[in-house]
């Protein structure tokens, strides 16, 4: 398997066996299911597929530009802040989907949360949404008062790309970069040259047949695929900060994430990198109510607190 290679890595966990060896895809249904049916993870009292702000948070929302940015705050306010850059592949995610992903993190995780709309594709083509990103992130500095080094940014799918494409634009300008970076199955490799992008066709249960097909709605100009800012897989990854990466190991992108990892590791960052297995694309984001994703999203706080 194209991961054997990277379980060595002082970087590296990987969940091997499967959670649900009897019938991983009845239980795969029997998540659907519940997600659809009901609005909180059984037995919590916390609504997480509802829009309405979790007990204990607070929402203020911004204008920068014509673009929302919510902001979800504890009480008191944390000193550490997540930003968190939405997925949907370049095509969807505003309104509701990025608000209750983003709650979920500033409750699960415990820091308040900053959460940025953008144009998405094929109206708006790159960079865009990356512009409209970096807007957010000025905005946050110089409107909102938060220091980079206070901030964690997060991102999931198209979100990891834009958010590390910030990083790299960031650099190339002499800018401070943020604190730290959480990466949920991270699109970095839009080229699609690694082997997963190979290998895990027919494997992954939301890409079966892989994600150059949706590159034309994004891209207009596909030499671009090789630009940092739109592949970040590409380019230097010398200081750069500390990185967690969650990711699956049938998933068409685990090898942006593992060659991402290796590349920050060589460069003297430092990556972590928890590759399950047995579940899917961005989980502990999307899909609440696999415990799995609760588990996921508790370590990353624990990583968070050191950082």
């Amino acid at each position: 398997m194209f991961t054997d290679k990277y379980d060595s890595a002082p970087w590296m966990t990987h969940d091997k066996a499967d959670p649900y060896p009897d019938d991983n895809k009845k239980v795969w249904d029997e998540q659907a299911e519940l997600r659809a049916k009901y609005p909180m993870k059984p037995g919590s009292e916390q609504v997480y597929l509802d829009d309405a702000t979790l007990p204990g948070l607070t929402r203020t929302d911004y204008k920068c530009g014509e673009k929302n940015i919510f902001v979800y705050k504890h009480t008191p306010a944390t000193d550490k802040v997540l930003f968190y850059v939405h997925g949907g592949g370049f095509i969807r995610g505003n309104g509701k989907y990025c608000r209750v992903n983003g709650m979920r993190q500033a409750d699960k995780i415990g820091l308040d949360v900053i959460i940025n709309e953008y144009s998405t594709a094929p109206e708006a083509k790159e960079p865009i949404a990356l512009n409209e990103t970096e807007a957010a992130w000025e905005f946050l500095q110089k409107e909102l008062g938060y220091k980079p080094s206070q901030v964690i940014i997060t991102g999931d799918s198209a979100g990891g790309t834009l958010g590390l494409g910030l990083l790299h634009r960031l650099k190339a300008k002499g800018k401070e970069l943020p604190r730290a970076c959480v990466w949920f199955s991270p699109c970095l490799d839009l080229q699609c040259n690694g082997a997963s992008h190979t290998d895990n066709i027919g494997k992954d249960r939301f890409f079966p047949n892989g994600i150059k097909a949706f590159m034309p709605a994004y891209i207009e100009d596909l030499t671009h695929l090789t630009v940092p800012e739109i592949s970040p897989i590409n380019g230097d990854y010398k200081g750069f900060p500390p990185m967690y990466f969650c990711s699956e190991d049938t998933e068409v992108m685990c090898s942006d994430v593992l060659t991402a990892a290796e590349k920050l590791h060589a460069a003297g960052g430092k990556p972590k990198v928890h590759c399950y297995h047995g579940y899917w694309h961005t989980f502990p984001v999307t899909w609440p109510v696999a415990q799995l994703g609760w588990d996921a999203l508790d370590e990353i706080k624990d990583w968070v607190k050191n950082i």
